[in-house]
């Protein structure tokens, strides 16, 4: 009876341990700069799928800035390159970050500008959510590791 009891401990333990580490993970991402680094990943809009790099960089005590950089990937390869600035706020909840975007760097024709309104998601390690622009739907980034 006493190693049953041992086992549920060690369960219990195992499970507290785990939801530490989420919301360990959560609070990493508590000021702009948790959210400093590369980014990389797609997102989708009236094009297809696109490749999307976002380099993020403190600014202020709940902003940063970004750099919105997006290119053609294998399963749609006529896409072009572009890029523009953006400024965020981080949200109310934890691991909220919406970015507003800013000023052309790189501008392809009939292109237009996009914000990103999502959330990091500890047990995937994405920053994932809605791309706010016409015809848009998705995004979801993982960050390089920090070294």
């Amino acid at each position: 009876m006493r190693k049953a009891g041992l086992g549920g401990i060690a369960v219990l333990c195992c499970a507290l341990l785990a939801a530490a580490a989420s919301q360990a993970s959560i609070r990493t991402l508590a000021s702009p700069g948790d959210w400093s680094g590369a980014w990389h990943g797609t997102y989708d809009c009236a094009q297809g799928i696109t490749g999307l790099d976002l380099t993020i960089s403190p600014l202020g005590a709940r902003s940063v800035k970004a750099v919105f950089s997006f290119h053609a990937v294998p399963q749609n390869p006529s896409v072009p390159t572009g890029e523009f600035e953006m400024t965020g706020q981080l949200g109310e909840r934890p691991g909220h970050l919406l970015l507003r975007a800013g000023v052309w760097t790189v501008q392809p024709i009939l292109y237009v500008t996009v914000d990103l309104d999502g959330d990091f998601h500890p047990a995937s390690t994405e920053y994932r959510g809605r791309v706010l622009g016409p015809g848009c739907t998705f995004f979801h980034l993982r960050r390089d590791p920090l070294v």
